[in-house]
């Protein structure tokens, strides 16, 4: 990453099918024409957008547009990596991947207990998906808290049994990784900078950082916190940004709004609202689950180019669609 700046950053993640896209400007709100950096696909105005959309569902909607891509999950599994993993999970054959890879890291959980959590998830996610690869990072050198007050003793929300574990090594699965995907990184950055630089990122989203909300971890959000040095690395990047300033609007607090558990998604989601009770947060956010809405649905929100309190300039996505989360849970 050293010496390399952000506008060549930028150009290699340019389709050759699109023409360079111009570098976000300075003005504090922008909309889908600075995010037409980050996500080539976007074109420049609305009805652009709507007239690819009809042609992409003429053509088989989203199948179309991401055929043969890869959808990575880096997950250091908690509640919401495990309700954003769901969401992404029921909506990848519709979004036409070909392959889905969850990369357990440690975070909210230890390295292990990542694993072990992202194996027994995976063992529930009993609807049609694309093949799913869990990856093994145990035998790399990651931080980790285990934070079972906020998630549980289990460390994700004590819903399902242990299972088996079937997992591909991380050194093994990164020298696999060719050609496009698109990567969300729902934990700390540690071991997010490596797979930037194989293949080719057609879009990065991420939850962490925060700007003006009130820090939840030593002065700073969480997944930032705990590899301050990956993360001012890896936002270099083209990125969409949902930090807790993203994530603390008042239509995503769920925590005075209960519904019927339903569905495999919805039990998960009810889970994190009644641990909040136990653990006295205020408000309830499924912070990792709202990256996932960035990455299927941006023109749900807005993009403000905006400092940190370590200087990093982040692409922050702000809520826009002025539905409550319960409305868009499953969308």
């Amino acid at each position: 990453m050293t010496g390399r700046s952000p506008a060549r950053l930028t150009k290699r993640f340019m389709s050759a099918k699109h023409s360079a896209a111009p570098r976000m400007n300075r003005t504090p709100t922008v909309r889908l024409e600075a995010f037409s950096c980050i996500y080539p696909s976007i074109c420049l105005c609305r009805k652009k957008v709507k007239r690819r959309a009809k042609r992409g569902l003429e053509r088989g909607g989203k199948r179309w547009y991401n055929e043969g891509m890869k959808l990575i999950l880096c997950c250091d599994y908690g509640i919401d990596d495990a309700a954003a993993t769901v969401d992404a999970l029921l909506h990848a054959e519709e979004d036409g991947y070909s392959e889905v890879v969850l990369v357990a890291v440690g975070g909210n959980v230890p390295r292990g207990v990542a694993l072990r959590n992202g194996a027994k998830l995976l063992a529930q996610c009993r609807f049609p998906h694309p093949p799913v690869t869990l990856v093994d990072t145990t035998a790399l050198s990651q931080p980790g808290e285990f934070l079972k007050a906020i998630h549980g003793d289990d460390g994700m929300g004590d819903l399902f049994p242990d299972v088996p574990v079937r997992a591909v090594p991380y050194a093994e699965w990164l020298s696999s990784l060719r050609g496009g995907y698109r990567l969300l990184s729902l934990g700390p950055m540690t071991l997010i900078l490596p797979i930037l630089e194989r293949g080719t990122c057609e879009r990065f989203v991420f939850m962490g950082g925060n700007i003006a909300e009130e820090p939840n971890y030593h002065g700073y959000e969480f997944n930032h916190a705990l590899d301050r040095t990956a993360f001012a690395e890896a936002v270099k990047f083209p990125h969409a940004a949902v930090t807790m300033d993203t994530c603390r609007h008042p239509l995503f607090n769920i925590q005075p709004v209960d519904f019927a558990a339903d569905t495999l998604l919805k039990r998960i989601v009810l889970r994190a609202r009644e641990r909040t009770f136990l653990s006295g947060e205020k408000g309830c956010y499924l912070w990792d689950d709202i990256a996932v809405k960035v990455l299927r649905h941006p023109e749900w929100f807005a993009f403000e180019e905006r400092s940190d309190r370590d200087g990093n300039v982040l692409c922050v996505a702000r809520y826009v669609r002025g539905l409550p989360y319960p409305e868009v849970l499953e969308q």
